[in-house]
């Protein structure tokens, strides 16, 4: 069953004066078009919005605030909005429902809160339990690129004094789809668990029709005779398999995660799906550790490369300062024997020496897999139109496309 998006945004100093200033503001929204507007109460505001050629519900009203011990800082927040936070009482709730896109919906959601408040000091997004910079929000709101599918879900690792990790989501279900767990991971292996944790839910947020329990899915090539087929597995049936007293075990379900949740776990072999004989994916944990090359989407590497290309400036500016280092990741073109209809690029890491004229002179900083004619430190000259990614290593910090909002907070300090 999907749940719906709850986020709640504290207000900056450009606070609307009432409703009718809240609704001239979405409706001089340049990104979605209101459809209508119920305003029953004092309150609230229902609207349906048009964008990306499908309708969406949403409910707009005011609330008290209180800022959550346990909710995961997902940005950078100087300590001027710190205070902000901590001194606000009251937001502005935005609930909605998801559509069949969840990466699209889940956009709306902030352009709709960038609309009414283009200076929000924070975003809380309650369904994934984690807190948004409102700089950042800012940024991704305006963006035409959606922000990457991490953000829809948080994944958290709970622990205690023994080494056993409960590794489980939320904020997928209100995509229609269920939370994801790992059960009896440990303080050594749950950043591997992490890695596929992380992957077979963006799988999962593509996927046209939501996995069914015990399917199978690919999710990453282990060695050149081995890939990591995973399944769901619903909580109830998962946890049959361990102590009840186990941290994430049936005595933990009492008060909640005991719904819309499945652990994940793998077929080792084509027979063990048939028999339906699943095990967990602590069997490859040696492998594991040695960064297995997961499975990332043809429209996932496009969303990184166009949001790559829209924030090139950023790493132009940062390219002058020679206490930088740039990495610039580049689709090169893979040998006719590898190349299949949906994947004809390798995206290799460069480390950008010069841009100049619309193109990117780098370094290769790797050998490649599929590409014969090139090799680790060769010199290649490329355009924008190659590049799929890149990375600024500052003296302070690392900064990503998705990141650039702390090059503003920097400048304006």
């Amino acid at each position: 069953m999907r749940e719906k998006s709850y986020m709640l945004a504290i207000p900056g100093k450009q606070e609307p004066e009432g409703r009718m200033e809240v609704l001239g503001r979405l409706k001089n929204a340049p990104d979605f078009r209101v459809i209508t507007a119920d305003m029953e109460d004092e309150d609230n505001i229902g609207l349906t919005v048009e964008y990306g050629g499908r309708r969406y519900r949403a409910l707009i009203y005011p609330t008290n605030f209180e800022l959550p011990e346990f909710y995961r800082c997902q940005h950078l927040f100087p300590d001027v909005d710190i205070e902000a936070m901590e001194s606000a009482s009251g937001g502005l709730a935005v609930e909605m429902m998801f559509g069949e896109d969840a990466l699209a919906s889940y956009h709306l959601q902030l352009k709709i809160i960038h609309a009414i408040l283009p200076d929000a000091v924070a975003v809380l997004d309650d369904s994934s339990e984690k807190i948004l910079s409102g700089h950042w929000v800012a940024l991704a709101a305006v963006s035409s690129v959606p922000p990457a599918p991490r953000y829809i879900y948080t994944a958290q690792a709970v622990s205690g004094d023994d080494p056993i990790v409960w590794l489980h989501t939320h904020g997928l279900n209100r995509c229609g789809i269920s939370e994801l767990e790992v059960l009896n991971s440990t303080k050594e292996t749950y950043n591997s668990h992490y890695n596929v944790l992380e992957t077979m839910a963006n799988r999962l947020l593509e996927l046209e029709e939501p996995l069914e329990p015990k399917e199978p899915l690919y999710l990453a090539r282990l060695t050149d005779r081995a890939a990591l087929i995973t399944t769901l597995v619903p909580w109830n049936e998962a946890v049959e398999l361990y102590d009840d007293d186990m941290l994430g075990g049936k005595d933990d379900r009492t008060e909640g995660h005991n719904e819309n949740t499945s652990a994940i776990f793998t077929y080792k072999t084509k027979d063990d799906y048939e028999e339906g004989k699943y095990s967990p994916i602590s069997i490859y944990d040696e492998i594991l550790e040695k960064n297995p090359i997961y499975w990332i989407s043809t429209s996932e590497t496009e969303r990184m490369k166009a949001l790559a290309a829209e924030r090139a400036s950023y790493m132009m500016r940062a390219l002058p300062d020679k206490e930088n280092h740039i990495l610039i990741k580049i689709g090169l073109t893979i040998d006719k024997e590898y190349q299949e209809d949906n994947n004809t690029k390798e995206h290799i890491w460069f480390e950008l020496l010069e841009a100049k004229d619309g193109t990117l002179t780098g370094k290769l900083t790797q050998e490649p897999y599929y590409v014969s004619g090139m090799h680790q430190d060769d010199i290649g000259t490329y355009t924008l139109e190659d590049l799929t990614d890149w990375i600024i290593f500052t003296p302070k910090r690392r900064i990503t496309p998705d990141d650039v909002y702390i090059m503003d907070l920097e400048e304006k300090e």
